[in-house]
């Protein structure tokens, strides 16, 4: 092929439509971002509307949202519970009515009946209608009041933050947009995305953590006048788990490290604004 062949030849190639100028890599990549960032757009649209009407909706609308959300009565196994753990119940349901009588946003909703979950895992967990759980673990370990305190107050900042249900309108939105950004797409391409909306999910969940966290630590300076209750908690969480750092990066929760900074912060500006 002489000079003029293989010019008119590359002219050619470079002047028809169908013949790709980009390699396959880039090609790829230029679609993966697309996608993705397609899918991050319309999530935050969605996320932003959904949130903003469930900060909004009128208080009857909630409860009847939380009742359908929440699981089942609690079991007669729990019933019984309750009865052996009868005396620590009694201490969680006076520091609950202090609770509610700090935070007028909890009037007219939940009872937050308070029932023991027989797990042995050191945890306690509140569902839509506000019903909270203490584990048998957690309550066969924590015998101070303040530190029952931190940790009712955390699960009923869940509730007022109306973390429950702002989850199950995520995960929703985030199932359907992803669903459709990622319909007839390659096997790798569905693998990155559900990544993408894995490592959302944990950014998010942590936010909500913290933000109970603080609602939890500015009860019990209220109640006591000092957070030494949530930073003994959080401290024996630490003490109990003895992860390295960088797994809380993939967890659903900060790093009890992290949290016990957070406490003591927010406990420092609170004092300064007394």
């Amino acid at each position: 092929m002489n000079n003029e062949d293989r010019d008119r030849y590359f002219n050619m190639i470079e002047n028809n439509d169908n013949v790709s100028k980009t390699t396959d890599g880039k090609e790829f990549l230029i679609l993966v971002s697309g996608i993705i960032g397609l899918c991050i757009c319309l999530f935050l649209f969605a996320d932003f509307f959904v949130g903003l009407y469930l900060n909004n909706m009128s208080v009857e609308s909630q409860i009847k949202l939380e009742k359908t959300l929440s699981m089942a009565a609690v079991s007669g196994e729990n019933k019984n519970l309750n009865g052996k753990y009868s005396k620590q119940l009694a201490v969680l349901n006076n520091i609950k009515k202090d609770i509610k009588r700090l935070d007028n946003r909890l009037i007219g909703k939940s009872e937050f009946n308070i029932y023991v979950d027989p797990s042995s895992e050191v945890n306690a967990f509140v569902i839509p209608d506000g019903s909270i759980y203490f584990t048998e673990g957690l309550l066969n370990e924590v015998k101070d009041e303040d530190v029952l305190a931190f940790v009712l107050a955390h699960e009923i900042g869940h509730y007022v933050h109306r973390d429950h249900l702002k989850s199950f309108g995520r995960e929703i939105i985030a199932g359907t947009v992803f669903a459709i950004a990622t319909s007839g797409q390659n096997g790798n391409l569905n693998t990155l995305v559900n990544n993408v909306h894995a490592i959302s999910h944990i950014v998010y969940s942590q936010s909500q953590e913290r933000n109970a966290d603080l609602y939890a630590n500015k009860t019990v300076l209220k109640l006591y006048g000092t957070n030494d209750g949530a930073i003994k908690f959080m401290s024996m969480i630490d003490e109990k788990q003895k992860l390295p750092q960088f797994i809380y990066y993939f967890s659903s929760h900060p790093s009890p490290k992290d949290r016990i900074l957070l406490l003591k912060n927010d406990a420092q500006k609170y004092k300064r604004g007394l």
